[in-house]
């Protein structure tokens, strides 16, 4: 069953039963007013009745000493025109609840009441040939002599009444439910919009649609509902964007890690094959065993990063405390000889304060960018290496004045196999994996490479390292002095 459907039958059983209840008691409240004001009547005109028989017997005892029952039904008669009940049916009764006299039919040959002993008024509603009547009876005292009077008054207006309001209530009922019903089919389609859009919108990113939004302005809880599935919907998009972000680097690594293998491996095996087979001399063996030797360098160093990226990718790292000047100092008296050896020199500038890191990883990180300063940098020129603290963080930069990388490929230069200078890279043994290993070890120190070039100019390379704390989670105090120096 629909929402909206769901929600018009509740309404309308509920307004059908409430309307039906309440109905009931009004019409019943009806009746029991029409009809205490009928036994009210009743009585007074029964009053007047028993004084008028009771003026009359008395005055028949008096002259006759003896009534028989000819003379009480005269009495009877003359007393029910006294008290102007025309068309009444009575009867008088003996002490002994026996029929004396009667103006109607129906009427028992002994009085049924047995509470009259206690009350002087009695009444009841009775069906009869007649219709519906309000039977009455009481005791009338005359001198020593007791007799019983009951009197029957119509009532069959009243259930007239009470049918009449019956089958009003019934027809305005009816009109109720209907109206109702129209009403509420009405009302729950549109309170049920927001639910068929949220519905829609669901199928719709099911589908795909993923930038799919349920636009529900309502500030209630279906509001609250579609601004929750708007955020989840949202979330959805990215992640989905994210994955297909990941599928798509996936797939270009593939391609460019084949394309990386294909080329050297066509060329050894070409060289292979032709000093193999062919006779050379003494120069073109040596070439091709060279170019063998060369690209077989290449393909280890390509065998050795794709390595360390698998194990970046799948081992969580414990960092360390240690001095900036003393971490540092490893790295300069690493690349000074490499850098030497290719006519650059090195110009640092660090800031002694502790630090967080991984001594291996930042090792190969700085060595890595340094190197790839080097790779850009002609003879004659400087690299410098400087450790600032950059407000809660330690910022490590490398800056050369080499060659620069174009704007448009400072985007993409993390990128697994991504090299700007292709040819140059690949005469170096270079892979096109340095920088992307290299993000993903400042990735596990909290921080990512940044990078600042312009043509002809240099580049500047930065990553920040985490400051450690002290028990109270403040930032540890600044000590100049390393107490292994």
């Amino acid at each position: 069953m629909r929402f909206a459907l769901k929600i018009s039958v509740c309404t309308v059983l509920i307004v059908a039963v409430l309307f039906a209840a309440f109905g009931h008691a009004l019409i019943g409240r009806s009746f029991s007013a029409a009809l205490s004001f009928r036994v009210r009547e009743a009585e007074a005109a029964y009053s007047a009745m028993a004084s008028s028989l009771e003026a009359e017997i008395s005055v028949l005892n008096m002259y006759y000493q003896s009534t028989s029952p000819r003379m009480l039904q005269e009495v009877l008669d003359r007393s029910v025109g006294a008290a102007n009940l025309r068309g009444v049916s009575c009867a008088l009764y003996d002490d002994g609840r026996r029929l004396l006299a009667s103006t109607g039919t129906g009427f028992g040959e002994r009085l049924s009441y047995s509470e009259l002993t206690e009350r002087r008024f009695v009444y009841s509603l009775i069906r009869s040939d007649e219709g519906s009547l309000l039977d009455t009876a009481g005791c009338v005292p005359i001198g020593m002599d007791r007799y019983y009077l009951s009197v029957r008054f119509p009532a069959e207006d009243l259930f007239a009444a009470r049918r009449s309001q019956v089958a009003a209530f019934v027809s305005l009922h009816l009109i109720t439910v209907v109206v109702c019903i129209g009403a509420m089919l009405l009302i729950s389609y549109f309170v049920s919009r927001p639910v068929r859009v949220l519905t829609r919108a669901t199928k719709l990113i099911e589908e795909g649609q993923y930038d799919v939004r349920a636009n529900v302005n309502s500030l209630d809880e279906i509001g609250d509902l579609a601004m929750s599935f708007n955020t989840m919907a949202e979330a959805i998009e990215q992640k989905v964007t994210t994955l297909e972000g990941y599928a798509k680097q996936q797939k270009d690594f593939v391609a460019s890690f084949s394309h990386e293998l294909k080329t050297p491996m066509t060329s050894i095996i070409g060289y292979a094959d032709m000093l193999r087979s062919a006779e050379l001399d003494e120069e073109d063996a040596f070439m091709a065993s060279n170019f063998i030797f060369s690209e077989g360098k290449r393909l280890e160093a390509l065998s050795l990063k794709l390595m360390d990226l698998v194990v970046l990718d799948k081992n969580e790292f414990e960092l360390t405390r240690g001095y900036a000047r003393r971490v540092l100092g490893h790295v300069i008296a690493v690349v000074t000889p490499m850098l030497e050896h290719h006519g650059l020199t090195l110009e640092t500038s660090i800031e002694q304060y502790q630090i967080l890191y991984e001594k291996d990883l930042l090792l190969t990180l700085i060595t890595n960018l340094i190197d790839n300063a080097r790779k850009a940098s002609e003879a004659g020129k400087s690299i410098e290496l400087t450790g600032r603290k950059q407000q809660n963080r330690y910022r490590i930069t490398v800056t050369d004045h080499g060659i620069g990388i174009p704007a448009e490929e400072l985007s993409r230069i993390t990128e697994a196999f991504f090299m700007v200078d292709k040819s140059r890279s690949r005469a170096q043994h270079g892979a096109g994996l340095g920088l992307a290993i290299g993000n993903r070890i400042a990735q596990l120190h909290g921080s990512e490479l940044h990078f600042e070039s312009e043509v002809g100019k240099g580049t500047s390379v930065w990553f920040d390292l985490p400051l450690p704390k002290d028990k109270r989670g403040k930032e540890a105090s600044h000590e100049e002095v390393d107490p292994q120096d």
